[in-house]
């Protein structure tokens, strides 16, 4: 009996210890899967195609504390490439999703595995680096908290719990067309948003003169803002 209990006592600090340990490496990684996938949308009383993540737009927030590691699995559903970049993030250079570039496509019907350790904090964002893929709904928040051992956190203030708010714009046109009407200088976005006249409106006002001088300057009249936008929207 006393040698049991001996063992006993002698055991139990190890096992005390192993378990600590695997506590504290669970806490450690913090896993997101992420299942990317074509719908449609009806945002302007029009149907869309759309790309959501785990069926919503924008996509998840993923949310860490500085000194996790981040194990994020992508399962692409899609039928064309797709990767995730992960905005203002300090990582290793093969994590950075850019395609090509820093890692191969993810192709369809595959899943990638992006791991990285957290070394900051702060909110900041992810998005699609494939394509226009990010115009029509691959963007999310990528929040990392401030460790509580941090000698900057503040009690009452980094601990208060917050709700993510992503603001967006959506168009009804396919993104490759705006592209391309971007590069060819066009008004079209300009007319739409009675920000400029149409040469109709130019020569009705007597003022096809300069609407014709303008066009030489490829300065459009939307410059701050060169596409219109049906809506607006926040968090989808």
């Amino acid at each position: 009996m006393d040698i049991q209990k001996t063992i006993y006592q002698k055991l139990l600090p190890i096992a005390l210890l192993l378990s600590t340990t695997q506590i504290l490496y669970a806490q450690k990684t913090v896993r997101y899967d992420l299942s990317v996938k074509d719908t449609i949308v009806n945002f302007t009383g029009k149907e869309k195609r759309a790309i959501a993540v785990n069926g919503q737009i924008p996509m998840p927030t993923l949310t860490f504390t500085e000194g996790d590691t981040a194990e994020i699995y992508v399962h692409n559903l899609l039928q064309e490439e797709t990767s995730l970049h992960w905005h203002g993030l300090f990582l290793p250079n093969k994590e950075d999703g850019v395609p090509n570039l820093t890692q191969m496509p993810i192709k369809p019907n595959t899943t990638h595995i992006y791991k990285f350790p957290i070394i900051q904090n702060g909110t900041h964002w992810y998005h699609s680096h494939s394509g226009l893929q990010e115009q029509i709904g691959m963007y999310g928040n990528f929040v990392m908290l401030k460790k509580p051992d941090d000698k900057t956190f503040r009690k009452g203030i980094d601990d208060l719990p917050t709700v993510p708010i992503v603001l967006s714009e959506w168009t009804d046109y396919k993104p490759e067309n705006i592209h391309r009407m971007l590069h060819n200088a066009t008004d079209w976005f300009a007319i739409k948003k009675n920000a400029t006249q149409s040469y109709a409106e130019g020569i009705k006002a007597g003022h096809f003169k300069t609407k014709l001088k303008n066009e030489w300057k490829r300065m459009l009249a939307m410059d701050v803002s060169d596409v219109y936008y049906d809506k607006v929207l926040m968090n989808g």
